[in-house]
């Protein structure tokens, strides 16, 4: 039932925006787009994908999970795969947790291993964003240019109270303290040195980079012809709306938020509304060799 309604909730928001919109222009605009443009776009949602793996590879190994990088890189395009299937953007995560405790290992440690994963590619989106707003200061509205920043300025000072938890036992002493007492001391067995910090963080924003480029090079074939600068400001906050599991793999949240963002800066919705449509099935496309993926797998879990 739950996920029956946030396929409802989705299905209301796109045809809400399509009822509102001129649904015959976002359909002249997607089918007159620049398809060598989307396809580049494929591409760098692929490369995207395929790095966050390798991320994902270089934690787990160093959480002694010894497997090769060609099992991380296949179960991270299976976790995309569910996450396009399911009713929400983490339902892939379950997935990865499942496939790597079938393979040896724990499932709380696996766990600890996605979800840090998970923290990092967020930080990554975060610091991205804030570099994005500080270089256009003048781009957004000042009261949201303000709460935005403050957002990322707050999970952020989260993140190193996360890491700073192992130092203090007392969290160690009581059940429903200590998830957080385990998990800062797994943060800081894998970021201990300046050089992992680097690589890591390097990583996570070259990740969403890539991810930006491809919403950049859609943009572009529909003729949004907006700086890289301004779709890195504008694109991040309509990402993390996606997270909530209110709707079907962020359908229609993404398309609303995106909308509203850009319409601060006078772009034309048919173009936006376009532009997230296609998104959205570029991300269905680069998720389909988990498909593959999972089809030869020896385990299938649901």
């Amino acid at each position: 039932m739950s996920n029956l309604i946030k396929l409802v909730i989705s299905v209301a928001i796109v045809s809400f925006l399509i009822y509102k919109l001129d649904f015959q222009a976002v359909w002249q605009n997607i089918i007159h787009a620049s398809f060598g443009l989307i396809a580049a776009a494929l591409v760098m949602q692929l490369l995207s994908q395929s790095l966050a793996a390798y991320r994902w590879y270089l934690i787990m190994d160093i959480l002694k999970f010894p497997h090769t990088f060609s099992f991380y890189l296949k179960s991270y395009f299976k976790g995309s795969l569910f996450n396009q299937v399911l009713p929400t953007s983490i339902g892939g995560d379950a997935y990865r947790i499942a496939e790597v405790s079938a393979n040896g290992g724990l499932v709380k440690e696996a766990f600890y291993g996605v979800f840090i994963d998970r923290i990092v590619g967020l930080l990554g989106l975060l610091l991205l964003n804030l570099s994005a707003n500080l270089i256009e200061s003048d781009l957004l509205p000042p009261g949201l240019f303000m709460t935005i920043n403050l957002i990322i300025l707050a999970a952020i000072f989260g993140l190193f109270i996360l890491m700073a938890i192992h130092k203090f036992t007392i969290f160690e002493r009581y059940k429903i303290t200590r998830l957080f007492f385990e998990l800062s001391h797994r943060f800081r067995s894998i970021y201990k040195t300046p050089k992992r910090i680097a690589e890591q963080l390097g990583l996570s924003i070259l990740i969403h980079l890539f991810s930006m480029l491809a919403l950049f090079g859609i943009g572009h074939s529909l003729g949004i012809n907006e700086p890289l600068v301004t779709y890195l400001v504008l694109i991040p906050p309509a990402i993390l709306l996606t997270i909530l599991p209110i709707s079907f793999a962020g359908w229609g949240v993404r398309e609303g938020a995106l909308i509203g963002l850009f319409l601060l800066i006078g772009i034309d919705q048919n173009l936006v509304l376009a532009m997230s449509l296609i998104y959205g099935v570029t991300l269905m496309v680069a998720a389909l060799p988990g498909l593959f993926f999972f089809i030869k797998s020896k385990h299938k879990y649901f």
